[in-house]
């Protein structure tokens, strides 16, 4: 039997497909690379309204594709947002107008200054320490949840990490911020420690520029203790809201973000959490699928 409609995660990834094909689309004439990249993107909004209408099958890798692909996808779109400044396509980033809004907000940049006003290694290692705790989250939280095998909770960790990301990343296409760890000098006083190694190498590897804002690591994060509050014991949740909170104040003081793109990511998080994940589970955005053309015939040829 096929499914009826698509999943609210299956929506939302779409709307970030169209919008990364329109904003791949207006470089196409600077880099060739832009206009396969908005093809790409334009045929991946219209896949999962194909998927649903396909037979549901018990094999467990199909099963495990159509549930999961929407975290593998975000996966694939990071690195291919990085691709954008070797292709010359972030000269217009908005670095000096993020720039100005934290200035104004805090009236100087929390990032070049709490460094080195508390510089001390004793509290410089736990914070690097606590800057890469994010990827444990990433990982230990959703396998755990998986685990235990229930198909609710699964869904639900895939609907609101990937709400969450695709977030982010439609802002980052729209607005593109390199951040101040590549535009800014850096404190010369940082280094030496096992964590802050552990970073530079983990940046090194991953990170695609013009996603500075907002916060990835915020946003991520607080998403991530969210679910654990709704689907873990109290313990667990407190120990990942007490890494969640270390990990927004951690990305301010590494000098890898802006204070204003942590504000930025702790609001997105409250918005896709608390508004935008229950209003796709109520049926936002629902488009029709082939039961809804079965039981009102006469809706259809209207």
């Amino acid at each position: 039997m096929p499914s009826d409609v698509l999943r609210p995660v299956d929506r939302w990834i779409a709307v970030l497909n169209l919008i990364l094909a329109i904003s791949w689309a207006r470089h196409r004439e600077a880099a060739p690379v832009a206009g396969w990249y908005a093809t790409t993107h334009l045929l991946a909004a219209f896949l999962p309204a194909l998927l649903v209408r396909l037979p549901t099958t018990p094999h467990a890798v199909t099963h495990f594709l159509r549930e999961g692909y929407p975290l593998a996808w975000l996966a694939l779109v990071w690195g291919a947002l990085g691709i954008r400044r070797d292709a010359g396509l972030l000269g217009e980033a908005n670095d000096a107008l993020v720039a100005a809004w934290d200035h104004s907000l805090f009236g100087q940049h929390l990032n070049l200054t709490w460094m080195p006003a508390m510089p001390w290694a004793w509290f410089r290692e736990p914070m690097y320490a606590i800057y890469n705790a994010y990827y444990l989250l990433l990982v230990a939280i959703p396998l755990v949840l998986l685990w235990r095998g229930c198909p609710r909770t699964a869904r639900e960790v895939v609907l609101r990490l990937a709400v969450t990301y695709a977030t982010c990343f439609a802002i980052y296409a729209i607005f593109p911020v390199i951040g101040p760890m590549e535009q800014m000098p850096r404190f010369e006083g940082a280094g030496g420690g096992l964590f802050h190694a552990a970073s530079m190498l983990v940046r090194g590897i991953g990170d695609s520029l013009g996603t500075a804002f907002p916060s990835s690591h915020t946003a991520g994060s607080l998403a991530l203790a969210w679910l654990a509050w709704r689907r873990l014991d109290r313990h667990l949740a407190w120990g990942a809201t007490l890494i969640a909170v270390g990990v927004c104040f951690a990305t301010v003081y590494t000098q890898n973000h802006f204070a204003v793109d942590t504000l930025a990511g702790i609001a997105i998080a409250v918005v896709t959490q608390g508004i935008l994940v229950p209003w796709l589970e109520r049926g936002g955005m629902r488009l029709p699928g082939p039961g809804d053309v079965a039981l009102h015939p006469l809706r259809s040829r209207l």
